[in-house]
């Protein structure tokens, strides 16, 4: 689907989707920056997530927009996603994220206050989603610019992942709880919860997803798919982790521990590759050798840390 593209700079793009809506698509692996957009009303405008460089976001909104951003809302809580956040503390703005992820950026917090000790004071107010939110925008018509913010039950790609709903649009930021397949990662991931969710997500009506990580929009239809890839990695990981020790079940959490090591983990998983299951062909195929290795070892090492504890 090709877009209008209103802006090019620090390898960065941004697309009109509609007259209030715009995507900015970044660079993850030369500049660590997720996707984020822009939501445009008549009186002011509202990002999705702060990515590092956050100004470059407060000076694309100045130039694009010559609105006020009075609203920051984060997907989660990984880097790539809120390390702009300083640049906007100092204005007069509400950041809205999961409720978990709170006590890392309120402000009497050692994250802000290292912040506020530099620049000045904290001026931003934070607003824990629990479990839906309405925001509305005026634009100048009789409907407005509608926007749920919600979050699931369970764990997902983070403890703190938030989404971002346009109805109008049938549009859904997901962060990266969907991205593309080779940019899937795990650290603190539940994979279980996170398959559960997605089906749950999938049921909802909408049109389009705009992911942490991607080059375009994906259809809706994505969202199953992404889940069905998922499966496929918790199959893998827990048969990898069968074999993982089994002489250590029972034994204590040090025991545990001191068997454990980087190397013999990435034997265990180059062997299951090596054997060609239908599964292994089917993670290949989505995210090359490379990354398909990656997400099976870093999914298996989350059994492991469970197994340990």
């Amino acid at each position: 689907m090709a877009y209008e593209q209103v802006y090019q700079g620090n390898m960065v793009e941004i697309f009109k989707i509609s007259p209030y809506f715009y995507f900015r698509r970044a660079n993850l692996p030369i500049r660590g920056q997720c996707n984020g957009a822009f939501i445009v009303g008549e009186r002011e405008v509202v990002i999705v997530d702060a990515p590092p460089e956050g100004i470059e976001m407060l000076d694309e909104a100045e130039k694009l927009f010559h609105k006020p951003v009075t609203a920051v809302l984060l997907t989660h809580g990984h880097t790539d996603h809120i390390d702009g956040l300083p640049a906007w503390l100092e204005k007069d703005v509400t950041v809205y994220c999961n409720y978990r992820i709170l006590d890392r950026l309120v402000p009497e917090k050692a994250y802000l206050q290292a912040f506020s000790s530099m620049r000045g004071t904290c001026r931003a107010n934070f607003t824990g989603v629990h479990d839906k939110i309405n925001l509305y925008l005026a634009d100048g018509k009789e409907g407005g610019i509608d926007i749920e913010l919600f979050i699931m039950g369970d764990v997902m790609h983070s403890k703190g992942d938030m989404f971002v709903r346009v109805p109008a649009l049938e549009l859904i930021c997901t962060g990266d709880a969907v991205v593309e397949y080779q940019t899937t990662y795990f650290h603190g991931a539940d994979i279980r919860g996170w398959i559960y969710s997605l089906r749950q997500l999938a049921q909802l009506q909408n049109k389009w997803i705009l992911p942490g990580h991607n080059p375009e929009l994906l259809p809706y239809s994505y969202m199953t798919g992404f889940a069905d890839y998922l499966s496929v990695i918790e199959t893998c990981a827990r048969i990898c982790f069968m074999r993982f020790h089994p002489e250590l079940l029972g034994k204590t959490e040090e025991e545990r521990f001191d068997s454990v090591t980087t190397d013999e983990v990435k034997v265990l998983v180059e062997e299951f590759f090596d054997e060609r299951s239908k599964d292994v062909v089917f993670l290949e195929e989505k995210a090359g050798p490379v990354d398909a290795r990656r997400v099976v070892r870093m999914t298996l090492w989350e059994f492991i840390r469970e197994w340990i504890r």
